[in-house]
């Protein structure tokens, strides 16, 4: 007699259910930097070849390989909150007259979370899924670089772009 397992099939679904929640969605963004505007902003789209800026200079490019999955689950966890600070400042009648300025800016923020989320697609080529559990399961998982004072999650690639070009000049 040998001494082999059998193999259920319900075990193996999960098995691979289980691999499929975890896989990473693995893509590329790009910073890029003009030194005439001192602009800093990010694309999906990568040129192997470089591109000019709309002022017509030649931009400094840092490409950026992270996992478009975890970008995105942090980004749902700020749109969320995000919209309970908005949710919150409209219970009652004197937040709602006080914040009238925070809810602009709150809206502003919210959109650009947005974009960030479309861009996120497109550097994808297809939906992306959240990783599933609470923000405490993933907090090790995910690359959480600090949470700001209004509780958003900061990742790696958005944190302190600027810095990425400086190491660039120096070497």
């Amino acid at each position: 007699m040998s001494d082999s397992k059998t193999i259920s099939l319900d075990a193996f679904r999960k098995k691979k259910q289980k691999e499929e929640a975890e896989k990473p969605y693995l893509g590329t963004l790009v910073w890029l930097y003009c030194r005439v505007c001192e602009t800093i902003e990010y694309t999906e789209v990568v040129a192997p070849h470089g591109r000019t800026h709309k002022c017509g200079t030649i931009v400094e490019e840092v490409e950026v390989p992270l996992d478009l999955r975890a970008e995105y689950t942090l980004t749902q966890f700020n749109l969320e909150k995000i919209n309970g600070l908005l949710h919150k400042n409209k219970e009652s009648r004197l937040r709602k007259l006080i914040s009238k300025s925070l809810d602009n800016a709150l809206m502003a923020l919210k959109q650009s979370e947005e974009n960030y989320i479309s861009r996120l697609h497109l550097a994808a080529g297809c939906q992306i899924p959240v990783y599933p559990g609470s923000l405490k399961d993933l907090e090790k998982q995910l690359p959480i670089k600090e949470i700001n004072k209004l509780g958003m999650l900061i990742s790696d690639f958005r944190f302190e772009p600027e810095k990425r070009f400086l190491k660039n000049k120096k070497q």
